[in-house]
């Protein structure tokens, strides 16, 4: 056979998600439905389990738990070997605590405290082993991220359980107690040592800074926190001013030599001379240039009475009128004045001019000359004294930096000693516990109830314990017994319904017509079982007109089943067509004795027309109703010639023909012929007998539907001995009835043809 046949794709209306077979969700959920049909087992387990935790609750020995809580603190802390301060909490050391509240020696300290009648756990053992089970029965733990220790004791009396862990924190504190004593002595005298030799170092330091003090006096004048000394102030200070000089130095030559030029070049020497009338005197300058303030007053005083004259003319104008005498003189008068203020500007201008050329160049070159002179010989004595406070400042900075170290090592003595001090204080050995603050925040107190065995605990460890016994039970049972033990155990594991039940049919020595139970006997039992699944399937989704009927493996009766279910359906009135699509091993083509050359392999090989072709290869008027298309020769391809057109095509037109198409394929698990006969039909009809097959293989089988497109309708259970199997499936299902109709009836039925007809009404009469 070919390749491509051995893949068939998903069929259109398959859900792209569908599990594939063995998926762990579909392995649950399988899991699950078996235990929903052994439950009785789950039931019997748990039972089981609450009554063994009652009888336990019942004779267990009461426990009794009592605890107390100890807040550990530690302060002040420091590291003794350099006797340095400091402040934390002790976390860090909480697992030390915990340790020394179970030490031996702690334990036999409480053993010494607690009173005989609280010694009731140690009765019958020798006292050497007193410490090992307190040890067992006590609980020391730190809580986490606290400082708080908890300490609980396990014991067969109350009192007795509250009595030891006081004994125990009364140990506990003693040991700590006198732990931390020792400590804090030790702690004392090493800070008292350390304290004498900064004492020492201190005075030595001292006498040193002096001694330096006194090599210089300079150093005793100070300028700010730091020290610095006036000698290596006064050098920065006159660097500074030389810096200055040197500048103005600078200054004074560049305008002198800027001077020069403008004289030689002839140039304006106003603007040099403004710029210099700040540094030689305004007053003399002015003067030297007819620009005095006495002249400033003069033109001042002649402006003023010249708005006086303004005024008093137009005053007289109004008066006495243009041509009186006084006004004519006081217009006179005004054109003196203004004349004269005109004139004083020009005479101004040609004195300006002719200084300028004659003194103003002499004088300002002069004054350059004088100004450089005097920035050099400033600049000059500037240096001098820079230099020589420079040297001091240099032979003094050794003394300066050994006098600054010296202090800055004072200053670290004193600060260490006021600590060192401080935390001698601190050390209060009177209070007993040195460094270490503990407190009991939980005194102990003799409970109530028992801690163990608990109601709700014990009760909910047995529900667990029975669940999972019964779980693995149930999976090895599963393992151990692969068959299915009743119908619904079969629908809730394989998801789908059981369509009916059909008891062992005794063979029948005839073929054809004469083989087929429902047509020998049809007011029969078998025959009523077949009636019966007729009815399932004509109220299944969509009427079902073309089903495959198939089997896990051989000889499960597939065959057995179609053609009496045929048989059925045609008596009922519809036009029934049977293909016996097994041409490996057909069953079909045998049992109604229609060997032959022609049948469905001919039939696909022919290139006639499909109605034509169909016609020449079936075997019409079988039964009333009931036409026949066998297998045919035996093909060398069957499964290309079941996925071919050809078939699609034969489907086809048999719909359009007849109201009921049953195909007998081969068995579901041997080869595909059956998936690719189901995805052309409404649905495949699993045939299956419980005594023979194996439940995992027909899990398998179902599963291989779904991923493939392929509508499973139901179940089939065939060969059902009603006597054998009757405790193991536990029903009998109505087999000791038989049914029968009237004439009248079958005569209804035969006229009705439409799947959705109503009921048939049945008399039971007893078997």
């Amino acid at each position: 056979m070919n390749q491509h046949v051995d893949h068939i794709p998903l069929a259109p209306d398959a859900p792209p998600d569908a599990p594939t077979l063995g998926h762990p969700i579909q392995t649950v959920a399988r899991f699950l439905r078996i235990v929903l049909c052994r439950r009785e087992i789950v039931i019997v387990s748990l039972l089981a389990a609450l009554i063994l935790a009652g009888l336990y609750y019942a004779t267990a020995t009461r426990i009794y738990r009592a605890n107390a809580s100890l807040l550990v603190l530690q302060v002040n802390e420091q590291d003794m070997a350099a006797g340095m301060p400091g402040e934390r909490v002790a976390k860090d050391l909480m697992p030390t605590f915990t340790n020394i509240a179970t030490s031996e020696a702690v334990l036999v300290e409480a053993l010494k405290v607690l009173s005989p009648d609280h010694r009731i756990d140690f009765a019958g053992v020798p006292q050497s082993d007193w410490p090992r089970i307190l040890r067992e029965n006590l609980s020391v733990s730190a809580m986490r991220g606290t400082n708080i220790l908890s300490i609980a004791y396990e014991s067969k009396a109350p009192a007795a359980a509250a009595a030891v862990v006081d004994a125990v924190l009364t140990a506990y504190l003693g040991f700590m107690d006198e732990l931390y004593r020792s400590t804090a002595g030790e702690v004392s005298d090493l800070l008292g040592r350390k304290l004498t030799q900064l004492d020492g170092e201190f005075n030595t330091k001292s006498l040193e800074k002096h001694r330096i003090r006194s090599e210089a006096q300079e150093l005793a004048i100070r300028n700010g926190e730091k020290g610095v000394n006036i000698v290596v102030a006064r050098a920065i200070e006159l660097n500074d001013a030389w810096l200055k000089a040197h500048e103005r130095r600078l200054e004074a030559q560049s305008q002198l030599a800027a001077l020069e030029q403008a004289i030689q070049r002839g140039d304006d020497l106003q603007q040099h001379a403004m710029a210099m009338i700040e540094s030689v005197g305004n007053e003399f300058m002015k003067a030297a240039m007819g620009l005095g303030s006495q002249d400033a007053y003069i033109v001042a005083y002649t402006t003023q009475q010249l708005l006086k004259d303004k005024a008093a003319m137009q005053s007289a104008q109004q008066i006495y009128g243009p041509q009186h005498k006084s006004v004519r003189e006081l217009a006179e008068r005004i054109r003196v004045t203004e004349q004269y203020l005109a004139n004083r500007r020009a005479v101004q201008m040609a004195a300006l001019q002719r200084a300028s050329n004659e003194q103003l160049a002499p004088m300002l070159l002069r004054i350059a000359r004088q100004q450089l002179e005097q920035a050099m010989v400033h600049e000059q004595n500037l240096r001098a004294s820079f230099d020589a406070e420079r040297g001091r400042a240099l032979e003094l900075d050794v003394s300066a930096t050994r006098l600054e170290t010296v202090e800055n090592e004072l200053d670290h003595l004193v600060a260490l000693k006021q600590a060192l001090v401080e935390r001698l204080k601190e050390i209060d050995l009177d209070q007993g516990n040195g460094m270490l603050k503990t407190k009991v925040i939980k005194a102990p107190e003799a409970p109530k109830h028992p801690s163990n065995p608990q109601l709700v605990k014990t009760f909910a460890i047995a529900v667990f314990l029975g669940l999972a016994f019964s779980l693995a039970l149930i999976y090895i049972l599963d393992l151990l017994d692969d068959r299915f033990r009743s119908p619904e155990e079969m629908q809730i594991q394989l998801g789908v319904p059981v369509l009916a039940m059909i008891r062992k049919l005794e063979p029948l020595d005839q073929v054809g017509p004469g083989g087929i139970h429902v047509n020998v006997a049809p007011s029969g039992v078998e025959a009523e079982s077949f009636r019966t699944l007729r009815t399932a399937l004509a109220f299944t989704d969509g009427g079902a007109s073309r089903l495959v009927v198939t089997s896990t493996e051989p000889g499960d009766g597939k065959t057995t089943i179609t053609v009496n279910l045929g048989t059925a359906i045609a008596q009922s009135g519809k036009r029934t067509l049977l293909i016996d699509a097994d041409m490996r091993r057909p069953g079909l083509t045998p049992l109604v004795n229609l060997r032959g050359q022609r049948g469905l392999s001919t039939l696909l090989r022919d290139t006639a027309p499909i109605a034509d072709s169909a016609l020449r290869n079936l075997a019409a008027g079988f039964l009333p109703n009931l036409d026949v298309i066998p297998s045919g020769p035996r093909p060398v391809n069957p499964m290309e010639l079941l996925a071919s057109d050809r078939f699609s095509e034969l489907l086809a037109w048999a719909e359009t023909v007849y109201d009921q198409i049953l195909i007998d394929s081969p068995p579901v698990l041997a080869v595909s012929d059956s998936a690719i006969i189901g995805r052309l039909v409404d649905g495949v009809v699993l045939t299956l007998r419980p005594e023979k097959n194996r439940r995992r293989l027909v899990v398998r089988a179902v599963e291989s539907f779904p991923p493939l497109g392929v509508n499973v309708l139901g179940l089939v259970i065939n060969h059902v001995d009603a006597e054998k199997n009757q405790d193991y499936y536990g029903y009998g299902y109505g087999y000791g009835y038989g049914y029968s109709y009237d004439e009248q009836e079958d005569a209804e039925l035969s006229d009705s043809r439409a799947p959705e007809r109503r009921p048939r009404k049945v008399r039971r009469e007893a078997a």
